[in-house]
């Protein structure tokens, strides 16, 4: 065993895959896929830089002088899986972990999508049966909010959960003498004897960080940045023209609104904290100079909150001569005309709106979101006018959702001139106030651990999962293909580059191909955007998914072998 410089205590902290094993090896037709380099087609990996690990990291080595090591498996999908054989990751994780070159002496899971449930469950079993001496414990969304099954399912591989935010817990663990003895004391650690039926009278409780500044920088030397260069999260910004050079922060904790369809109040709580703006400028200088970052992405779940705040953030970005993007959808009502300015002067040019949907009575009833639908126009207008790409967040499916609402809402959305639309089923997320009602009137009717938020699992009396399913799959097919802005208002270029942006996730998706192909002829480039229509069209005949909607939507006649003429729609000509 080599020997480790740090004779603190031993630290693994594990990010387990959040994809399912079988949406991996196995993705559906309305999934992103990407090409391994054995030739199989796999679900795409959300690749983000691990923000919780990297701050317990820097924690643990900090307030407790622990020797840390971080391991995020989903980056090590790309780099080491080759076990198609294989029916569950779990032989790769044994592998992975045998490399190994010392004993940890705790061993923490950070794990936040319900689409990672069953390998924080099997990465535990592996760790316990390796390491039958080290404290296991798990902290993120799952622990805080699946405590219950998580223990139901785990075989007695975990000591302890975490719930909520896991600093200053951690450092109360580290210090106590008898380390089990407090664990079963502290209110802020969840373990098997405080669960289950006899136990329902006991409240858990958070220990927030109020001064967030006491929390060291993050520590990013815990792991390879590079890795995280392909993640389909920034791939997807078409507008980014660098993607391969980025730092990933976030200044603030907490969110106030009360979503229903949200569960991210449960770890980080509703009360707004703030990191520094000093704070902020030093730590973003220092990782800009380590690292010679031109890209900010910004993690904030309501970065703008405090718009002063906002405008002092952006400001300092500037400075820095760092390009901010937003993967979480922006609050429309705090994006006026002179912060979508100052957004966009910072290199801004994609923006996610987080619209949710296009129904009032949905807005305000199902999802809680006091929103006016008027400014949804304004805010789309106002970044068309500025040159800034809108990507509109869509659920689909809210239980107590109708058909009117449906039909309202796809009225609406077609006449936002957004640049794209991410068309999402409505998913029960544990510890949220729709899985909460969801669950007691009985209208969760499929697993959501494995659930994403492409597969509904929510039968009420209006919809059926596989009725959502369809739904959502020809809302993405008629507003961003069939009814695309860019189209209609001859900004080819632009659409081109959403439809190959489609393409390199799905390469087989035949409308991308189509309206990639009109729109390289509307460009001049006839020869290629023919070559690319008649494989479309090709597609189209023997493939029933695409030829369904090629008929829906007017591409064919009702008698499928009489092709319409390969046209736009209506709109463009």
């Amino acid at each position: 065993m080599v020997e480790r410089a740090n004779e603190g205590p031993k630290v693994l902290i594990i990010v387990p895959p959040n994809i399912t094993y079988e949406a991996f090896l196995n993705p559906t037709r309305n999934t992103k896929t990407w090409m391994h380099s054995s030739g199989l087609e796999l679900g795409v990996i959300i690749t983000d830089v691990p923000l919780g690990a990297i701050t317990i990291s820097a924690w643990l080595k900090e307030k407790c002088q622990a020797d840390v090591t971080v391991l995020d498996f989903n980056v090590l999908l790309h780099k080491s899986w080759n076990h198609a054989s294989d029916v569950s990751f779990s032989n790769w994780f044994d592998q992975e972990l045998a490399k190994l070159d010392f004993v940890p002496d705790l061993i923490g899971f950070s794990s936040l999508f319900v689409t990672g449930y069953n390998n924080l469950l099997d990465m535990s079993k592996i760790c316990r049966r390796r390491y039958p001496a080290s404290l296991i414990v798990a902290g993120g969304n799952l622990a805080t909010t699946m405590y219950n099954e998580i223990f139901q399912d785990d075989d007695g591989a975990f000591d302890a959960l975490c719930y909520g935010e896991g600093e200053l817990p951690l450092k109360e663990l580290f210090a106590a003498d008898d380390k089990f003895r407090f664990l079963a004391d502290s209110k802020c650690w969840i373990t098997r004897e405080k669960v289950g039926p006899s136990q329902s009278s006991l409240h858990f409780e958070h220990r927030y960080i109020e001064n967030l500044d006491e929390i060291p920088s993050l520590d990013y030397s815990a792991i390879d940045l590079h890795d995280y260069h392909h993640s389909p999260t920034i791939k997807a910004y078409t507008q980014i023209k660098n993607k391969d050079n980025y730092i990933t922060f976030m200044t603030s904790r907490g969110c106030p609104f009360l979503c229903t369809f949200c569960s991210a109040h449960t770890v980080h709580g509703r009360e707004m904290r703030y990191f520094s703006l000093e704070r902020v400028q030093d730590e973003l200088s220092a990782l800009t100079k380590k690292y010679g970052a031109n890209t900010l992405v910004l993690e904030d779940d309501h970065f703008l909150s405090d718009r002063e705040r906002a405008l002092g953030v952006l400001k300092l970005a500037r400075e820095l001569g760092l390009v901010c993007v937003f993967p979480n959808a922006l609050a429309l009502y705090a994006l006026d005309r002179e912060m979508l300015e100052a957004l966009y002067s910072t290199g801004v040019r994609q923006l996610t709106l987080a619209v949710e949907s296009g129904s009032k009575r949905v807005l305000k009833e199902l999802i809680k979101k006091p929103l006016r639908v008027d400014i949804i126009h304004r805010v789309a207008n106002d970044c068309w006018d500025l040159g800034i790409y809108t990507d509109c967040n869509i659920i689909i499916g809210m239980p107590g959702e109708t058909d009117d609402d449906i039909e309202e809402s796809r009225e609406f959305l077609k006449s936002i001139p957004a640049n794209w639309f991410r068309i999402n089923v409505a998913t029960p997320l544990a510890g949220s106030e729709m899985y909460i009602e969801a669950h007691a009137k009985g209208q969760i009717v499929g697993d959501i651990r494995k659930a994403g938020y492409k597969d509904c699992v929510i039968n009420t009396d209006s919809f059926t999962p596989e009725k959502i399913n369809k739904i959502a799959y020809e809302f993405n097919i008629e507003l961003n293909f069939v009814n695309n802005t860019d189209m209609k208002r001859g900004n080819y270029q632009r659409a081109a580059e959403s439809f190959c942006n489609v393409l390199t996730l799905k390469h087989d998706h035949a409308f991308a191909k189509y309206y990639l192909g009109q729109a390289l002829t509307r460009m001049g480039k006839e020869g290629e955007g023919r070559e690319l229509i008649d494989e479309a069209v090709n597609a189209m005949h023997f493939d029933p998914l695409w030829r369904d909607f090629a008929v829906k939507f007017g591409l064919f006649t009702a008698n499928v072998n009489e092709p319409g003429q390969s046209r736009l729609p209506a709109q463009t000509q």
